[in-house]
């Protein structure tokens, strides 16, 4: 199984210059609580966007850049060896597997997604980043929450064809 964690507002904004474009600690809080003991990849953008690995997850962190470097993060330049690695760990650990950003790596890992953590911030943020349009068709709700200033939506990948 491989997730997608994402907070985008009414527009699908999901950043504005690098950063999120709202502050919500009650969407943080999901967010750790949700990703928490899991693996998480990111590109390198994201990660310097948060500034530092997140404790208790195993960070791994997508880049062009050969010379980039962080003794603590695992570092790909192939998003599919970032894949196979941790599906590699998964195997052994049993931990599910979060892509958390930014654009570029949710668009590259779109077609292989089986489940979607939705944080629908309410209402219309500046922003220069948007989340990529998706089909959830093939997906069904397994869980909604209402929150004051957004709603959590958790999809799964229907995999029954009838």
């Amino acid at each position: 199984m491989l997730s997608l964690i994402v907070a985008l507002d009414e527009n699908g904004v999901i950043g504005n210059g690098n950063t999120m474009p709202w502050d919500i600690p009650e969407d943080l809080s999901l967010f750790k609580e949700i990703t928490t003991g899991s693996i998480i990849i990111m590109g390198r953008k994201t990660f310097e966007s948060i500034g530092r690995p997140l404790p208790n997850r195993i960070n791994f962190v997508l880049t062009k850049d050969k010379n980039f470097f962080h003794k603590d993060v695992q570092v790909f330049n192939c998003p599919n060896n970032a894949l196979n690695s941790a599906y590699s760990l998964q195997k052994n650990s049993n931990q599910k597997i979060f892509i958390i950003g930014g654009r570029t790596i949710y668009n590259y890992f779109l077609p292989f997604i089986t489940e979607f953590h939705f944080s629908h911030i309410k209402g219309k943020y500046s922003g220069d980043i948007f989340f990529p349009k998706v089909n959830l068709s093939n997906f069904y709700i397994k869980d909604k929450k209402e929150f004051k200033e957004f709603t959590y939506v958790h999809y799964i990948k229907n995999t029954c064809n009838l």
